[in-house]
């Protein structure tokens, strides 16, 4: 990458950082814009990702928005199919029944590891996340809220290669299940599971609380399987 080309992307004249590489801040705006699209569905699942369009709408080069590509595929977002260019991945039943298997297991553990030392604010902060979701008329901010829920009961695991896996498994599933709660009555089902669990985690019962668990993720999993299995060709 050339000094000039640097400049153009930092108009303070700020050079890149050592190597010419794109900074930081450039490759995270890309990306969280790239992001927020695709969880809005405003990107949905199959369209061509066009690098040089995308470059041309951030004002950037195309070692930006390369990189963001590549991130984003790490979580799952995207998918690069050599010699025709990044697309928004697809999902089919089969592979949210997996993903489902996966967010059992870690979540359990994380339960079962988090019940014993979670701090009353932790608690306070759930409650207060259950709160606002349901005073929210947006399926993104009910969505939001659904995941500060499960990152307050699940911090004090102590687990932080853990919870960043998690957190992998939910991004890569939370596009689909906003949209798919836009049109069932899944809200209100998850909003008594998410009561019960929390009630569990008030009175230190581990066990109770791994159940409630694996079940509320399973309940999800299959909605969002069964959605799959409808759209997808016989």
């Amino acid at each position: 990458m050339q000094d000039t080309d640097i400049l153009k992307e930092n108009p303070g004249g700020t050079r890149g950082v050592k190597g010419g590489a794109p900074r930081a801040g450039m490759v995270v705006a890309v990306m969280e814009r790239l992001r927020e699209e695709i969880l809005s569905g405003a990107l949905p699942a199959g369209t061509q990702l066009r690098q040089d369009h995308i470059a041309a709408a951030h004002g950037v080069s195309h070692i930006p928005v390369r990189e963001a590509f590549r991130r984003l595929e790490a979580d799952g977002l995207v998918t690069t199919i050599p010699r025709r260019g990044a697309f928004v991945s697809r999902m089919s039943g089969e592979d949210a029944r997996e993903i489902t298997e996966m967010r059992v297991a870690l979540e359990c553990l994380a339960v079962r590891l988090s019940v014993p030392r979670t701090p009353t604010a932790a608690l306070d902060a759930a409650e207060d996340a259950l709160r606002i979701a349901g005073r929210s008329g947006e399926i993104s901010d009910w969505s939001e809220m659904n995941l500060q829920f499960h990152r307050a009961l699940y911090a004090a695991c102590g687990r932080p290669r853990l919870l960043a896996t998690i957190e992998g498994l939910w991004r890569q599933v939370d596009r689909y299940l906003r949209l798919v709660f836009e049109l069932t009555d899944y809200q209100g089902k998850s909003h008594s599971e998410h009561l019960a669990i929390l009630d569990a985690y008030r009175r230190g019962d581990a066990e109770a609380a791994e159940k409630l668990i694996a079940t509320h993720i399973e309940d999800a999993g299959d909605v969002l399987a069964a959605a799959f299995d409808r759209t997808s060709p016989a």
